[in-house]
């Protein structure tokens, strides 16, 4: 899907209204790994998106909860974004927001949303105990040995192209 801002000499439609006018709207995000095993949803899994566009920035916020079901994959996570993200002056630039992992037991793992400069998708990186140790992409073991009811929630703002 491409976005297109609002631009000098365009008409007024209720579509064009609809798309920039910051009301939440629901999407289904693909979730794959950046290598190996793609992860598996399953039944009683619940993986959902929505996203707003404001004056040319996108937030977007994505929830999955895991079920017995649910394969965690191979890789890293990645999340496909509703609109692709504009380029940034520097390749190792990325836009940021907000990740939160949390085990049915009650315990919390705060982290970081991350695009990258043009990238489709969005991953969460944070710590890879809860001490603080070496920072890395979240997958099946990281943050946490993910498993039937954890629950993942990002949130990030980012400039689409």
């Amino acid at each position: 899907m491409a976005y297109t801002g609002w631009l000098a000499g365009m008409r007024t439609t209720a579509a064009r209204l609809n798309l920039i006018s910051g009301i939440w709207t629901p999407y289904t995000p693909t979730w794959t790994a950046s290598t190996g095993a793609a992860p598996v949803l399953g039944a009683g899994a619940t993986l959902e998106g929505e996203y707003a566009l404001t004056g040319g920035l996108c937030r977007v916020r994505i929830s999955l909860v895991g079920s017995a079901a649910t394969t965690w994959g191979g890789g890293q996570f990645r999340f496909a974004l509703p609109f692709a993200s504009a380029s940034l002056a520097h390749a190792s630039m990325a836009y940021t927001g907000s990740a939160l992992a949390l085990d049915p037991g009650g315990a919390y793992y705060p982290g970081v949303s991350r695009i990258l400069s043009g990238d489709a998708f969005v991953m969460a990186l944070s710590p890879t105990s809860a001490t603080g140790a070496t920072a890395g992409e979240w997958n099946a073991s990281r943050p946490i040995a993910w498993g039937n009811t954890d629950n993942l929630s990002l949130s990030i703002a980012y400039k689409p192209v």
